[in-house]
Formats: structure tokens, sequence, C-alpha cells
């Protein structure tokens, strides 16, 4: 299993990795891929074969991994899926990836039994792409240019935070890659988040690409809708937060303002603290906890009119 962390993306981490662990670990080593310093919260670490790591049981290591790269982080992902895969651990039977902004929510056993129908995936909020809409036409004809053909007519549109995927269906890896390289010379400045917005061939090239994936793929695939994230009421897997991150919200400002708390705030500052990290102290962590209750019930009588 694999993640990217950077700056206060650690603390995303963190929670991601605790609520892992929380709910029975299927797999046996987990993979950070880093830029910058290191959090000073951080259990000791130990020098591996690619980097520093540490044992959390018998079970279960952690290996942090620097990476190199100047695209923002989540541009980053095909790359270093590549690099996982095919220089750091060739050897594995299964891949997981999470964003390090995910809490996990259910048995990690699902995750092993989903990877066997083939590449794991998730549908994003906004799941619903027509097989004509005027943007996936613009990807298929670039890909075209470059001599990839469209395999598979879709309707839906997934959310890169996820991703999981067995050693016999890497080559999907390939294909994201290609993908990548074709809609990289309509995306923008790629050291940014996203520059362009969705009139534009691509909104985000990471995700795009993904999706042109999905299109052009011989490998099996395997998709739960948007409640898999939590997008939608339903299937209680996982929470993926949008817009502004739960370590960085201000909670009465925002409060005040019409905007209480979410669902995914206060799951985030229930598994900050466990049992592989700590990154905030138990008053603060229970403080928080208690603001986002509290909050969340005053916003029953209290909410925001958008006129």
């Amino acid at each position: 299993m694999t993640t990217l962390a950077e700056n206060r993306y650690f603390l995303g981490m963190a929670a991601l990795l605790n609520s892992i662990v929380k709910h029975g670990t299927y797999f046996d080593h987990i993979v950070v891929g880093y830029r910058g310093n290191l959090p000073s919260w951080l259990t000791p670490l130990k020098e591996s074969k690619y980097g520093k790591a540490y044992a959390i049981n018998e079970q279960l290591s952690i290996e942090l991994i620097a990476m190199d790269g100047s695209l923002h982080m989540v541009h980053e992902k095909p790359k270093w899926f590549h690099h996982l895969c095919h220089e750091l651990y060739p050897e594995a039977d299964e891949y997981f990836f999470f964003d390090a902004d995910i809490v996990v929510m259910n048995r990690m056993s699902f995750f092993g039994e989903w990877v066997q129908h083939g590449v794991a995936l998730c549908e994003d909020i906004n799941y619903y792409m027509a097989l004509n809409h005027p943007i996936r036409l613009h990807w298929k004809k670039a890909a075209a240019a470059k001599g990839i053909a469209v395999k598979n007519q879709l309707y839906r549109y997934y959310n890169s935070g996820f991703l999981g995927w067995k050693q016999e269906h890497k080559a999907f890896l390939g294909d994201w890659e290609k993908c990548f390289a074709v809609l990289a010379e309509y995306s923008g400045d790629m050291t940014k988040f996203r520059t362009l917005d969705r009139t534009y061939p691509v909104l985000s090239t990471n995700q795009d690409s993904l999706n042109l994936a999905t299109m052009i793929t011989s490998v099996p695939m395997s998709a739960i809708g948007p409640e898999a994230m939590s997008f939608q009421h339903g299937l209680n897997l996982m929470v993926h937060p949008l817009g502004l991150k739960p370590w960085d919200k201000k909670f009465l400002l925002d409060f005040f303002k019409g905007y209480p708390p979410r669902a995914t705030d206060f799951i985030f500052w229930q598994n900050v603290n466990g049992q592989v990290f700590a990154p905030f102290s138990e008053w603060t962590v229970r403080w928080k906890v208690f603001t986002c209750k509290i909050l969340r019930f005053f916003a029953r009588f209290y909410e925001r009119l958008d006129m």
C-alpha cells in the first residue's frame, strides 16, 4: 500500500494510517513517498533499503521514501506508481493507493476482495460524464492523434484519490502514463493543483488522464460509485474531504459564516491520533472533536442562506 505526503499532508497521512490499522490491516508494508522535511512527531525511524522505516507490529511495517519531481504532488502519481511497481517493489502481489487526506471507515480485507475483480476505482463526486461529452470527445481525439485507440465506452468519471490493482493488472499503469503524456500538452501549469476550469480539455491532469486510461485499457476494472468516498450516502467505506482540509479549518470562524464542521472534519479528528501516529496532544484532539460535535449540533438551528 502507498500514499504521498508533504507539508501539512503528513497530518492527513497520520489519520489515514491510523484508520487503516484500526480496521484490520490487510497488507504487510506501507510505502510513503514524501517531499520536504519529515515532521518531528514521527516515531523514531531506522535506515531502510530505500529510505527510512519502522515496524508497527510483526505483520506491518512503514517505509518513508524521498521523492524527486517538481510537479504538484497529485501530478506525480503515475510516475510514482511506475517507480513503486517496477523499481521498488516489483514482486508485490497487490498494490493499493490512498490519498493522504482519506480516512478508511470499514474492514481492510474488503479492499483485498475488491481488487480480485480488476483495477479498483471510485467514482468522483461529479461522477457522470456522458459518452458524447465534449471533454471526453476531446480526450478521444487527442489520444487518436497519438495513435491510441479508445476501447471502452464509459459514462462515469473516476476520482484518482484511490486505486487498487494486482500484479497481473499493472499494465493499467502504463496506460495511465501514456494518457498523462497525451493530456499534459493541454494541462497548463502542473506545479499547481489546477489552473483551468472544466470548460478546458484538462481540469486536473492526473485525474483526467486516469479517466482517459479507463477508456483505452484492456485491463479489467471494478468500480464503486461516489458513495465509496462518502460523496453520497451508502457504502461506509472511506471519507474523502473536498476543499479545505480538516487540519486547516477554523471551525468557530467558519460556523459564524454559516459553515458548520463537516462529517469528514469530525472523522479526521477522531483518527489523527491513534496506534501508529499521534501528531497532536490528547487535549488538542479532544477539544477539536468536542468543537465539531457541538457546532454540528447547533447547525441544526443555524444555517447559511445563500441568495
